[in-house]
């Protein structure tokens, strides 16, 4: 048998030694399930405490001694739906903290002959936090001294000349395409980040060499179509 599957559903390793005398022996006092378990008296009591807390030991008393023994293994699937139920009461509160988190950025060292690319958002995003999220990653960016292509939708052309001077977007090496393109893809060294703005805005992040590669052929290929907007 996987005791792993025991072990995953929640059980300790001593609990799971424990449980598995117990089924073996059948009804028991303490002192056989400590020499067929080979655990500590004082670990064995404790366990029995609380697989009896779980629900999946049962006992009576017979004179001075306490004889356990298993309940049906389907108890199991109590014990499981009891820990389901208990993570549905805080998962409000958990969806609550993610709703309060807005994001956050990573940039790492850079190369001076690594290249950041980035296929801007194709619908117009004037929203300043978004604004300023990207303004503040800019200039980590240039701090990290990593060099950057971005390829911009020409809908979105007046969104960036509004809310970046044009040094900065000549330093970025900003090009506009009419090509509709997937929105808000940032391709570095072996990763691809997927970004979503909205309500909630959040980003996944995906490294893998052969798919950043991919991703990489696939924008410059539209990149290189097109001319430096701000040369």
């Amino acid at each position: 048998m996987d005791e792993k599957i025991l072990e995953n559903i929640g059980l300790s390793k001593a609990e799971i030694k424990v449980y598995l005398a117990l089924l073996e022996l059948g009804p028991s006092t303490s002192g056989p399930i400590i020499q067929k378990s080979e655990l500590q008296s004082s670990v064995v009591h404790r366990v029995l405490k609380t697989l009896l807390d779980k629900g999946i030991i049962t006992y009576i008393k017979i004179g001075k001694d306490n004889n356990y023994q298993t309940t049906d293994p389907k108890n199991l699937l109590d014990f499981i739906e009891n820990k389901k139920k208990r993570l549905i009461d805080i998962l409000p509160e958990l969806e609550d903290k993610q709703k309060r988190n807005k994001g956050n950025y990573l940039i790492k060292d850079g190369n001076p002959n690594e290249d950041y690319l980035s296929f801007s958002l194709i619908e117009p995003h004037d929203d300043k936090e978004v604004v300023d999220f990207y303004q503040i990653y800019n200039l980590r960016r240039r701090d990290k001294k990593i060099k950057v292509k971005v390829l911009v939708n020409n809908k979105v052309k007046p969104i960036y000349e509004k809310n970046y001077t044009k040094e900065l977007l000549k330093k970025a090496n900003v090009r506009y395409t009419s090509f509709h393109f997937p929105q808000g893809i940032i391709i570095f060294r072996n990763n691809v980040t997927f970004v979503h703005w909205g309500e909630n805005p959040f980003a996944v992040r995906i490294t893998n060499k052969e798919m950043a590669e991919q991703f990489k052929e696939f924008f410059l290929e539209f990149y290189n179509k097109e001319k430096d907007a701000y040369s």
